[in-house]
């Protein structure tokens, strides 16, 4: 009788694929031995290697292919490590924006309308249109500036 493969092993089998010189069946002596990652047979042993049933030679390129395609990653995840914190924090933001808004609105409808006692009111100013401005309840007219160079000229 033969054993089935688990899928845990035939990932593990493509997973050290990934390395450049392992093959199917040189991934399957690894699995095989203990080693299922690429990280782990950068970090074998040879005596570890060679009981796998690799010979001494390609032992040595596979550790080192190893070590050279895990360094790569780990370099890519370091470059890219701040750019997705960035892009982590911005979404977190937006997120926190949303829930306050979304907080306020559902406050607004859930508190019962009540009347507050008249407190002494700032100036409320809002600008209409290019030539006016509404102070509280009165408009007034914003002079152009041909207006105000006109004063000026009229002073000296």
């Amino acid at each position: 009788m033969s054993k089935k493969k688990s899928s845990g092993d035939d990932k593990a089998i493509a997973n050290l694929q990934t390395v450049p010189g392992v093959g199917k069946s040189t991934a399957q002596k690894l699995v095989n031995s203990g080693i299922r990652t690429a990280n782990q047979l950068a970090k074998a042993s040879m005596k570890k290697l060679l009981a796998a049933g690799l010979t001494s030679g390609m032992a040595t390129k596979l550790a080192a292919a190893a070590a050279k395609n895990t360094g790569k990653k780990v370099a890519a995840k370091a470059k890219a490590a701040p750019k997705k914190a960035a892009a982590k924090a911005k979404t977190i933001a937006m997120s926190a924006k949303t829930a306050a808004v979304k907080g306020k609105s559902k406050a607004k409808k859930k508190a019962p309308a009540k009347k507050k006692a008249p407190a002494k009111k700032k100036a409320a100013v809002t600008k209409k249109d290019d030539k006016t401005v509404e102070v509280r309840s009165k408009t007034l007219a914003t002079p152009s500036l041909k207006d105000l160079l006109k004063r000026i000229k009229k002073k000296d």
